[in-house]
């Protein structure tokens, strides 16, 4: 990260990494899309108990993030930083993924749903965090890092694309939501140790010396943290587009079939071409990110999104599968890339500190990094079932009336485009680019070969 002429990492190493997307994409996926309607519908919680437990268990991510955050970069051992914790995660992820994605038919109540999530939510975090850091202790440079978490995000995507097939195939045959969802988390719990064996076994992580002066856990550090201008800016688009992409998945199984009129097996297929134009779309703004700035490249895409969603609006007065098709691939298209790239730019944000005060802080950036981003998750799901239910009186599973559907429709639409419009204006002056970072790169390969001397 800090040599004036860094390696790369080759890129079978890299994907070796990258297989640990797929677990975390088993996570992701489920949680925002199937999970949140099948505890409110199937298993009976209801609309806005499920968005109010799923809103209280995200904002414990205030603390529970930076705090693992802090603890990855403090810890080292002959193994390295990140490889404990990753191999720590999986028994957590296995355990908790049975009873959350395979629940009993009856019997669940609010106490087993927070129980169970808490522990999913814990390893996950720390699978997350230990990844990402290790991401920027292993990648070369401003454009380097954007390979790794674009070799990473499309890893995930098309975890997400054979997850997404699962439920076509089982609805296709019958099955229902409880089948459907009870093969995802099979497929989670079966692939964590593998992945988990790859990506310890092929991806170097070196072991860093114990810092004399490191001090424990404070809520000083992490003030002093989220002091970082660019930091903040990062955070910021991590929460907005947190809650346009949850409003988004919260709401689409129920927009999908009571607006469009789609069958199970059709709205989980119409989610197969959502992701599939989304892996289309990624080495595109990628390019874009390393012909201009990274920003940039941001504000496109929020400005995309955000225009899709009137789209949205306009084709849900028509109705059926192809409609709705045309307006989830323009949607898709530009899905991943404002926080594919606002990874990229934590990294960088990384190495602007090292430079300033010479502390790597990766752990407890990416830390505040995943709770803003569900921070913004969990506002959005209680936002979004709150209003759908309170405001539109739509039901789930319920004969819905005209009006209450058109006010699911208006949600699903304004809440997620006012969302990205903000993003926009969040970081179109964001002022850390590339020569900014060439900057930085050359300070700190100075002041280590003065150490050095």
């Amino acid at each position: 990260m800090v040599d004036p002429s860094p390696k790369r990492l080759s890129t079978p190493r890299v994907l070796a990494l990258s297989t640990l997307a797929f677990p975390l994409a088993g996570i992701g996926l489920p949680l925002g899309v199937y999970l949140s309607p099948f505890y409110a519908d199937e298993l009976g919680l209801g609309l806005a108990l499920t968005g109010t437990l799923f809103m209280m268990l995200r904002l414990l991510d205030m603390v529970l993030d930076p705090t693992i955050g802090h603890f990855v970069d403090r810890f080292t051992s002959k193994w390295g930083r990140a490889r404990p914790w990753i191999v720590a995660s999986v028994p957590m992820l296995m355990l908790s993924a049975f009873f959350v994605y395979l629940p009993p038919r009856e019997g669940v109540n609010a106490f087993y749903f927070v129980l169970w999530m808490v522990v999913l939510y814990l390893g996950s975090t720390m699978m997350i965090i230990a990844r990402n850091a290790w991401v920027a202790d292993i990648a070369a440079d401003y454009d380097d890092r954007s390979r790794h978490f674009v070799l990473i995000e499309m890893a995930s995507v098309l975890s997400m694309l054979f997850l997404l097939i699962i439920p076509v195939i089982i609805a296709s045959n019958g099955g229902d939501r409880f089948e459907q969802i009870g093969a995802m988390g099979w497929c989670l719990i079966i692939s964590l140790p593998i992945t988990a064996l790859i990506a310890c076994a092929f991806v170097p992580d070196l072991p860093r010396a114990k810092d004399p002066d490191a001090k424990g856990f404070s809520f000083a550090e992490m003030r002093m943290a989220v002091g970082n201008r660019h930091l903040m800016t990062v955070l910021l688009l991590e929460i907005l587009v947190g809650m346009g992409i949850t409003v988004t998945a919260s709401l689409y199984l129920f927009v999908a079939e009571s607006v469009f009129g789609l069958t199970d097996a059709q709205a989980s297929l119409l989610l197969v071409v959502f992701f599939l134009s989304s892996v289309i779309g990624l080495p595109v703004w990628m390019r874009l990110a390393a012909k201009t700035e990274k920003h940039k490249a941001v504000c496109f895409a929020v400005l995309m999104s955000a225009g899709s969603y009137a789209l949205y609006f306009v084709v849900a007065q028509f109705g059926g599968f192809w409609p709705f098709a045309v307006a989830a691939v323009i949607n898709g298209f530009a899905f991943t890339a404002p926080l594919v790239i606002g990874r990229s730019m934590t990294a960088d944000v990384v190495e602007w500190e090292l430079a300033r005060s010479g502390v790597n802080r990766a752990g407890l950036y990416f830390g505040l990094n995943a709770g803003a981003y569900k921070i913004g998750a969990s506002v959005a799901t209680g936002l979004a079932y709150l209003l759908v239910g309170l405001v539109a009186g739509y039901e789930a599973g319920a004969d819905n009336s005209p009006e209450a559907v058109q006010g699911l429709l208006i949600i699903f639409c304004v809440l997620p485009s006012l969302f990205y419009l903000v993003t926009y204006f969040a970081v179109r002056s964001y002022p850390l680019g590339r020569d900014m970072q060439s900057a930085v790169a050359a300070q700190i390969a100075a002041a280590e070969k003065v150490t050095s001397a």
